[in-house]
């Protein structure tokens, strides 16, 4: 064969191997269709996973094509095998489109309660209002069990319910914030606590099959659910099923007491507690589910929407499964992930919403590369992108990217655990130009070395808790190389009894932070260095701090347990030579030196245009000593979160209107 002849060969091979194909799937088509054209779509998504390694298929650029409409998954979309070629899921020519891990439940199938065991049990306001479902007759017969969803470590919801894309609560008592621990009978290691009663509502509580508890019960940063052994309700003591790690206390909430946190709950699946709109309980004896609406008529029409989760996680894709790309759709009511990935590479969530998820809407575990998430609205999860990525050892970069999202309410079903962004381990990744706001605990924590985290804007973190950061880290001495960059970090303030709040928090003995052209304003505690070395903060705007602009502390030279424990993860990575040596020569000879001292560290007028409008460029005496000292100008906040449209397009709207009625409240 000549020259002409092969070449000839490899450019047909060429185009083949990059011929473009598209597969039609909608609720109203049919598995036997071959899914080729919008008049013969298939029906379900697996199908659609399925298919694309047939032949004429597999190998090719793959558009996975979704009509309008509830896609609902009967099983985990499962992707197993490798993709040859790359595959993209996205709505039709933008079209609305759901991917629901749940069962729909039709409006006209609830029925008011009348059966007068169940009314008994229900408060009287709620007689009305409460209906009622058989669960089983929904053809719904696994409910899940309530788990601990302990502080740091990801958990799993029960059976949810959702109308019209709002997720109800589990039933409650308080209905809003928590009840006082008033006193420990055992001590601060037992499982009795007395509490602040609500007059003898307790009284029904020694009914109820399957009672928890969700509270801070000794630590205003460490929250976890607990079962319930029993209740008296003439002493107002509840014994509970499980110790917690850290004890119990007595609460004072209502008190900024720094020295004093933790100590407050509230009592969860109670039908006793089923007394306002939006809460729900699942009798699991009966298999009945029990809901209050919280439409504006309290009750449910033909248009409203209600859906069950039923699948743990809604899509998971493993390790050997490459050029994979999700685009323009709404995925929600799954009882864990949205998206569950091991070792993912290539990988690229765009313009998605996902909400209404019990852990992660994308968990990214172990070593995920050239991942990208970028401009979509996660909200009402219990944690928006969990990731982590790169080789430590020799310094690989994971090329991981979360950019131009915004994330917010992101801290449902526990506040520890559910970060908007957690950059679990690994290497450079770059947290970027994103919104994040309205969150139990923390913002962005991350881990490892040479992370970017910039241009975003934060706000309203920590509003449930203490001891806490928007921006949150802690670790040993080698997690060194990350940079904080030219973010808007405000209104982080202190709700609770307990340690300040801060914007940036290096925490026990961080090392190595470069925090520079950042703008705080408003919050407890701008930024704290937590023990740590040779972290540097420069050429930041620190504005209306209600306690402390910078913490500084040496908490290191008096716990020696740190310096073992940093020792030894010293002792597995290759720092005095090679890349390590490179790129961070203080950590070469960390040992010749106090290593838990905070040391190597380093950082004028207040006169600015308008902190109002959260415009900080300097003015008057600052203006000519920012220029004097060739002060960088600080990032205005136009400069900060998402820089392109976010979301599905048919939520464009909504979104700008969700977002409005935030920078409202703030």
């Amino acid at each position: 064969m000549d020259v002409s002849a092969v070449l000839t060969l490899l450019l047909c091979l060429t185009v083949v191997h990059s011929a473009t194909v598209h597969i039609y799937v909608s609720p109203a088509g049919s598995d036997t269709n071959d899914g080729r054209s919008t008049s013969h779509p298939v029906k379900t998504l697996q199908h659609a996973v399925d298919m694309l390694g047939q032949l004429g298929i597999s190998g090719n650029n793959v558009f996975v094509e979704l009509i309008k409409g509830y896609h609902d998954l009967t099983s985990t979309l499962h992707f197993t095998d490798s993709i040859h070629g790359s595959a993209t899921f996205r709505a039709y020519q933008g079209q609305e489109v759901h991917v629901v891990g749940g069962k729909r439940i039709a409006s006209d199938h609830f029925r008011h309660v009348t059966d007068p065991q169940v009314l008994h049990r229900l408060p009287s306001a709620a007689h009305a209002h409460v209906l009622e479902v058989d669960l089983t007759s929904e053809g719904i017969t696994d409910l899940g069990q309530l788990n601990k969803y302990i502080y740091n470590q990801k958990g799993t919801a029960p059976l949810e319910v959702f109308i019209n894309g709002k997720p109800l609560q589990l039933s409650r008592w308080p209905n809003q914030g928590y009840a006082n621990i008033t006193a420990l009978p055992d001590g601060l290691h037992g499982k009795r606590i007395t509490y602040q009663a609500d007059g003898s509502r307790d009284s029904a509580w020694t009914q109820e099959p399957d009672p928890w508890t969700y509270g801070f019960w000794c630590r205003g940063w460490a929250d976890a659910t607990l079962p319930v052994a029993s209740v008296d309700p003439h002493t107002h003591i509840i014994t509970l099923g499980d110790l917690e790690y850290h004890g119990v206390c007595v609460s004072h909430l209502g008190e900024f007491i720094k020295s004093v946190q933790g100590g407050y709950f509230r009592v969860i699946n109670m039908m006793s507690e089923l007394d306002s709109p939006g809460e729900y309980y699942v009798d699991r004896n009966s298999k009945k589910l029990y809901i209050w609406p919280d439409t504006q008529s309290q009750t449910l029409s033909t248009s409203d929407i209600v859906y069950a989760s039923t699948l743990t996680d809604c899509i998971r894709i493993e390790s050997n499964v490459q050029n994979l790309h999700f685009e323009d759709f709404t995925l929600e009511a799954c009882r864990r992930y949205g998206f569950s990935v091991n070792n993912g590479h290539h990988l690229t969530f765009k313009n998605l919403e996902i909400k209404n998820t019990g852990s992660y809407g994308i968990n990214c575990e172990k070593d995920c590369r050239s991942v990208s998430v970028l401009a979509s609205e996660i909200h009402d999860t219990t944690g928006g992108v969990w990731i982590s990525g790169g080789d430590r050892t020799t310094l690989t970069s994971s090329n991981n990217v979360i950019r131009d999202n915004h994330v917010w309410d992101y801290s449902r079903m526990s506040a520890n655990i559910g970060d908007a962004v957690r950059v679990a381990d690994g290497v450079n990744t770059k947290v970027i130009y994103n919104h994040f706001h309205h969150g139990k605990y923390t913002g962005v924590r991350f881990f490892g070395n040479d992370h970017l985290i910039q241009n975003n804007h934060v706000h309203h973190m920590c509003t449930d808790t203490s001891d806490c950061g928007a921006i949150h880290t802690n670790g040993h001495w080698t997690y060194r190389g990350n940079l904080i960059e030219k973010n808007h970090i405000h209104h982080v303030l202190r709700n609770k009894p307990g340690p300040d709040v801060r914007g940036v928090m290096l925490d026990d003995e961080f090392c190595s932070a470069l925090t520079q052209q950042n703008v705080f304003y408003d919050n407890e505690c701008h930024l704290n260095i937590g023990g740590g070395r040779d972290n540097v903060v420069r050429y930041n705007i620190f504005y209306n701090a209600t306690a402390h602009s910078i913490q500084v502390d040496g908490r290191g030279l008096d716990r020696p347990e740190h310096g073992v424990n940093w020792q030894r993860e010293l002792q597995k990575l290759p720092y005095t030579t090679g890349i390590w040596a490179q790129k961070y020569p203080e950590l070469v000879d960390i040992l010749n030196h106090n290593a838990s001292a905070p040391e190597g560290s380093a950082d004028g007028p207040e006169d600015f245009w308008s902190p109002a409008t959260a415009d900080f460029r300097p003015h008057c005496d600052a203006q000519t000593w920012a220029q004097a000292h060739h002060i960088p100008a600080p990032v205005t906040v136009r400069e900060v979160g998402p820089q392109v449209p976010t979301g599905p397009h048919y939520l464009r709207g909504e979104t700008v209107h969700l977002v409005n009625r935030y920078m409202q409240l703030t």
